[in-house]
């Protein structure tokens, strides 16, 4: 068996492992293919754009990453109304999952942890280099599965709350800061509303470390990565992007997630000249 072979058997692996994986694919940093395959399905999207976004996904949150000192990146999960894309980098390749979450998730972590050994293993044969030792290949795809057992376990941290008071008697910047300041889940380290431009309206840090990156060059950084994904797919048949989830680590103990999502329109208006202006708003998140 060829070592293009092996690839096409492990991704195959992967497709089978779920009736609700749509596609697998494995290309360069760049985004091109490398191998794919997938089976029949409603959706009518092409192989090349899920690569190139995929790229985008992983390059996106690169320098937040290298700015906050968070390594390495291990995977990614963009939500869009239709699929979630899930991107995992093995040596210098992205293995790219299409997968219909609303049909079936969370993915299985042991089965995926599995396929990305056995992956890393014929990655390293294909593109030559140095061999992965027994211990590399372990300790890659132990972090593959803790990271999707974690970014499963939902159901077991309580749901983000803030007060439900009501804040008509407040200006709208004031209202926003009351319920960012009632936000009790323990998860975000650090999260605020940016525009498009990356301009941060409010924030709010609750870590209990020094990173070396300001909490609005975190948003603005956030933001543009979110900002890119959004232009690459606004014309593909996925469906609108939701949201954003990158996670980096160098174990399970130690593993951080930067979320962007959209979080509505805000107005302002100008009371003398009556003009007004309606920003989109992103919420982001360490």
């Amino acid at each position: 068996m060829s070592i293009r072979e092996s690839l096409i058997k492990y991704l195959t692996a992967i497709l089978r492992s779920s009736k609700e994986t749509l596609m697998v694919i494995l290309c360069d940093e760049n985004g091109l293919s490398i191998a794919h395959i997938g089976r029949k399905s409603d959706l009518n999207f092409d192989a090349n754009i899920i690569t190139g976004l995929a790229s985008i996904a992983f390059s996106a949150s690169e320098e937040n990453w290298n700015d906050l000192g968070i390594k390495d990146q291990i995977i990614s999960f963009s939500f869009f109304e239709k699929v979630c894309i899930i991107t995992i980098r093995i040596n210098q390749t992205l293995l790219t999952i299409v997968h219909n979450y609303k049909g079936e998730w969370p993915l299985d972590p042991d089965n995926l942890a599995s396929s990305t050994y056995h992956l890393k293993r014929e990655i390293g044969n294909f593109f030559g280099g140095f061999p992965n030792s027994e211990k590399d290949l372990e300790e890659f795809s132990n972090k593959v599965r803790s990271a999707i057992y974690l970014f499963s376990m939902g159901t077991e941290i309580s749901f983000t709350s803030y007060n439900s008071d009501n804040y008509k008697d407040l200006e709208k910047l004031q209202a926003i800061g009351k319920i960012l300041d009632s936000i009790k889940n323990p998860v975000f380290s650090r999260y605020s509303l940016v525009n498009l431009s990356g301009l941060t309206l409010d924030a709010r840090d609750a870590s209990d470390q020094s990173l070396p990156l300001t909490i609005e060059a975190f948003s603005a950084n956030a933001n543009v990565g979110f900002q890119k994904m959004l232009e690459e797919a606004q014309d593909i048949a996925l469906g609108r992007l939701l949201s954003y989830i990158c996670i980096s680590g160098q174990n399970s103990e130690s593993f951080y997630g930067i979320l962007a999502c959209h979080s509505g329109k805000l107005q302002f208006s100008d009371e003398i000249t009556k003009e007004s202006n309606i920003q989109n708003v992103s919420f982001v998140a360490l």
